[in-house]
Formats: C-alpha cells, sequence, structure tokens
C-alpha cells in the first residue's frame, strides 16, 4: 500500500518536472490543395474565358477568342503627370555651442504620376457584368542636388524615362489586381507551401520528445507525397496512428498547471490542423473547442473554427467534398502574343493648339484634347510627347499657375479669383470647398471691357467681374441671386439708362440678358466718354 502510494507520488513529480521542460517548436511541413472559388462556374465545360488583354488570365479556364463564358474588356486610360514642383530645404551648421556656422539650400524634385484603366466585365452564364475603374498613383521624390538648375535639369533630361517607368509599374500592378479577383472568383488555383506546422515538443528530457519527433518525421514524409491534383485517401488512412498517438497523450497531462496546458495543447493544435489539411473540417471544429477549453491558447481555438466554416461554405459552394482536383488551364485563342499593341492614350483624338500663359508670363504652345476642354477648371490637361514627338500622355497643371489660355480658334480662358456655388458631379475640387472663400480657376472669357466682364465656369456658372476688381461674383451666388437688382445697379452706376433698364426688369440672370447688360453697360460709358469729351 506504502509503495504504491509512494510510486504514484514519484510518478506525479516526475510528470510535474517533465512539464516544467515543455518547450514546443515549430515544425514546418508541406500542403498542397487547389484554391476553391467564390464563384464557381460548376459546369466545367462552360469554364471559358475571353479577354482583349493578354494579361489576364483564370487558373482553370480556357482562353477563348471570343464570348467565353466570363469576357473582360480591359483599357488603359494613360498617365497623368501632376505639378512638377522643386522643393528648396535649408540645411544649416552648427557648432559645439549651438552657433550657425554655415547655410547651404539642397533641392529635390517632387512629382506625382497617376495612371487609371477601365475593366468591363460579363458573365454569360449567371447575367452578372459591371464596370470598374482602377487607379494608382506614385509621388516621385529625386535625390538632392546643389542648385535649383541642377534638379530643373536632372527632371528634363529623365522625364521621359520616369513616366514610363511608373506607367509600367501602373498597369502591372492595375493588371495584377485585375487577375487578383478574377481568380479569387472564379479560379481554380494549384496551391503549394512549405511553411504549415506543428508543435512538437523541444526539450530532450521530456518523455514524449522521441514520440513526439518520430510522429511528426511521419507526417512530413507522408505531406511530402500529396500533390493538389490526387486523392489524398491514402494519406489519410497513414495520418490514423499520428492522430491516435497525439490523443493518448493527453490523459497522461492532467491538470491545470499552464505547462500541463501546454501539452495537451500541443496535441490538440496538431490534431486540428491535420483533420484541416486532410479536409475533415467538423473534426477540425471539434479539437478546436477543446483548445478553447484548454485554455492555453484560445485564439489558436477560434482560428481553427473559422478556419473551417469558411472550408465547409467553399466545399458546399463548389458542390465538392475535396479540395485536390485535376486543374486544366489552357489558350484557346490562337491570338500570338505579338497582335496585341499597345495603348496609346492619345490615337484618334482631335487635338486643340492653345498659347498657355503662366503666372510667371512664360508662353508655351501646347496641344489639349477636345474631350479635356470641358473640364479646365482647376486643372489643365495637356498632351505629352517623348523626343521624338510621339503622344504619350498627358500633364495636368494647376489653375492657380496659369494666367491665361488662348486657342488658336479663338477661344480664351483666363484666370479669375472667385467663390462658385455650383455643386456638380466634377466641377468643384473636395479641396478648394475646404478653402471656403474665393480661389483660382479658370473661367472661359465670354465679354471683356474696360467697365465689366463676363465668364463662365465649368460651362454652367457665370461670373461676372467690374473692371478694376480682384474678385469676381458668381450669378449663382445667394447673394448676387436675391440681389440681382442692387448688384446690376452698383455695376452701371454712372449709366442712367442701362439703370432704368434694370428698374424695369429688362435684364435677366442668364448668359444671353447678361450678354446685354454688359454691351449696353460698355457702349454707355463710351458714349458718355464721347460726350464728356465734346
Amino acid at each position: 500500500m506504502k509503495q504504491g502510494l509512494l510510486t504514484s507520488i514519484t510518478l506525479l513529480f516526475c510528470l510535474i518536472s517533465f512539464a516544467q521542460s515543455a518547450d514546443l517548436d515549430k515544425e514546418n511541413f508541406k500542403v498542397s490543395y487547389v484554391k476553391l472559388p467564390t464563384k464557381p462556374i460548376l459546369d466545367d465545360t462552360k469554364r471559358t474565358y475571353s479577354t482583349n488583354h493578354r494579361g489576364i488570365s483564370i487558373s482553370g479556364f480556357s482562353k477563348v477568342k471570343s464570348e467565353g463564358t466570363l469576357d473582360y474588356n480591359y483599357t488603359f486610360n494613360g498617365t497623368e503627370i501632376g505639378e512638377v514642383n522643386i522643393n528648396k530645404n535649408k540645411i544649416e551648421k552648427k557648432d559645439k555651442e549651438g552657433k550657425v556656422i554655415s547655410v547651404s539650400y539642397e533641392y529635390m524634385v517632387v512629382v506625382t504620376y497617376s495612371s487609371s484603366a477601365s475593366l468591363s466585365f460579363n458573365n454569360a452564364e449567371t447575367a452578372e457584368n459591371f464596370q470598374k475603374t482602377y487607379s494608382e498613383s506614385t509621388t516621385y521624390k529625386s535625390s538632392t542636388f546643389g542648385s535649383y538648375t541642377k534638379a530643373k535639369d536632372y527632371y528634363n533630361n529623365n522625364r521621359h524615362n520616369l513616366r514610363n517607368k511608373y506607367r509600367t509599374a501602373h498597369k502591372n500592378t492595375i493588371i495584377s489586381n485585375i487577375n487578383s479577383y478574377a481568380n479569387r472568383a472564379y479560379g481554380y488555383i494549384p496551391y503549394t507551401t512549405e511553411y504549415e506546422y506543428l508543435w512538437i515538443l523541444g526539450s530532450k528530457k521530456h518523455p514524449e520528445f522521441q514520440k513526439h519527433h518520430e510522429a511528426f518525421d511521419k507526417v512530413k514524409a507522408s505531406f511530402d507525397k500529396i500533390k493538389y491534383d490526387e486523392p489524398i485517401d491514402e494519406i489519410k488512412k497513414e495520418m490514423e496512428p499520428i492522430i491516435e498517438y497525439f490523443n493518448s497523450v493527453i490523459p497522461n497531462y492532467p491538470g491545470d498547471k499552464r505547462k500541463i496546458r501546454k501539452v495537451r495543447y500541443a496535441s490538440y493544435y496538431n490534431i486540428a490542423n491535420l483533420y484541416y489539411y486532410l479536409e475533415m473540417p467538423e473534426k477540425v471544429k471539434e479539437y478546436a473547442q477543446k483548445i478553447i477549453d484548454n485554455n492555453y491558447d484560445k485564439k489558436d481555438g477560434k482560428y481553427f473554427i473559422k478556419k473551417a466554416d469558411k472550408l465547409i461554405k467553399s466545399l458546399e459552394t463548389n458542390k465538392t467534398n475535396t479540395r485536390h482536383m485535376k486543374v486544366l488551364t489552357e489558350d484557346l485563342s490562337n491570338v500570338p502574343e505579338e497582335e496585341e499593341e499597345e495603348e496609346t492614350e492619345t490615337a484618334d483624338v482631335e487635338l486643340n493648339k492653345a498659347y498657355l500663359i503662366t503666372k510667371e508670363n512664360d508662353t508655351t504652345l501646347v496641344d489639349i484634347k477636345s474631350s479635356d476642354i470641358a473640364s479646365i477648371g482647376y486643372k489643365l490637361k495637356t498632351v505629352e510627347y517623348d523626343q521624338n514627338g510621339t503622344p504619350i500622355g498627358s500633364r495636368v497643371k494647376s489653375a492657380k499657375k496659369c494666367k491665361e489660355l488662348v486657342f488658336v480658334d479663338g477661344l480664351h480662358y483666363r484666370n479669375i479669383k472667385f467663390k462658385e456655388s455650383s455643386i456638380k458631379s466634377g466641377a468643384v475640387d473636395a479641396g478648394q470647398m475646404v478653402l471656403g472663400g474665393a480661389t483660382d480657376k479658370l473661367c472661359k472669357v465670354l465679354f471683356e471691357s474696360d467697365k465689366i466682364n463676363l465668364y463662365l465656369f465649368n460651362e454652367s456658372e457665370m461670373v461676372i467681374l467690374p473692371a478694376g476688381s480682384e474678385k469676381g461674383k458668381s450669378t449663382m451666388a445667394a447673394g448676387f441671386v436675391f440681389g440681382f437688382k442692387k448688384n446690376l445697379t452698383k455695376y452701371a452706376e454712372g449709366c442712367p439708362t442701362v439703370i432704368e433698364k434694370v428698374a424695369n426688369k429688362e435684364y435677366k440672370n442668364n448668359q444671353k440678358s447678361l450678354l446685354k447688360f454688359c454691351n449696353e453697360l460698355t457702349k454707355c460709358s463710351s458714349s458718355a466718354t464721347t460726350q464728356d469729351g465734346n
């Protein structure tokens, strides 16, 4: 009796001692399977796709020349060059006492490149279709230079290479994003990694050390044989004694001591993970709950439950009980790669020549697409050319840096400072709205004289600017609309005939009528000047 009690006590102390050396190591093994889609085409004879871009590819599908079940129509819209700024940074050199002993300056080129693309998609099987716009933007910062001129010369000498570099990078990123979504939704993606792991005892003093490692070696050897396109029935049989072993360890370590729970945790974790890759999600959830109840690392239990539920849903959606299957990806389109031409953003578009005058009074002859004229307001988009004179994209210049824009055909824009009132999609820049007050905008010239000026902003909002005034007034502003007669009377000061017409409500707040007001006011001023001169 005493001998048995002594033996039990000795065994208990041994278990506690061994448990104190229950260090766990991650031991990696390989897994291989097919990632299943979230929107599967269940009939494999209909797994076809067509696209106008060779970079788009869907795993497990056949590419056809036209009328695929899935059709992707891709358009790269081009790369815009933002404002080119040369930032100046002051560098002070100080002595030990903190006194400035020298001052120098360094200069850095900063410019933003922005690209966009559009995609139209159609699923003939489900009638799903959509259009989506993709965009990428990168702010380039050069190394520093000792002078403004050197920084400017560096950019001018490298601007085409820089633009082409970011254009290519943006295109690759956009295509990659399209492929990622397409394959997650529809593709059957073979997947292999050698970084899955089990928790294996790392202390040689622990009585389970040897068996733990033997079990892992068998797991590794079996899973090394797994291929994503072959059944795993034999692997399941080989794992039965391994799972049985990890289960047998659990009752040998009873109690609530943390390091005792740690040994049990290793068994629960290993079994749950093996069941996951043996595609037995309900068993995964069973052992995930044991991990939670064991109270060593509850988050792993919750993680396994989440993974198991996701696997159950995926298998049900794909009407299958396995992630191991043949995957056929082929190109049946018979379209040689060289037939695909590089996109040119300025091909087959009407260009308009204009003289751009900056606030610094620099004058440059520029080309502007007809489609970009209507959007002149906060920014001006001009065509960018390479050294050979080939159109390669667009450059965007802020309106606040532009003084005038005079088209060869007579169309004229001028920088006017005013507070706009129109809230129209694409018309008002959020950053300008934050400023609240009057800001620089490019406006179309409707009428200009030494008395009164009338402009049109965003093809919708007229702006009146009395001669000599620095700020214009929107004719859509509440103060102008509700004080229409009062405002016109003020502008017509010194011209009784026009003031009388204002009083008689002969002018309306529209373009035709305000042009008439400006003309009659200007003529009135001229007449008055002539009479005074006589």
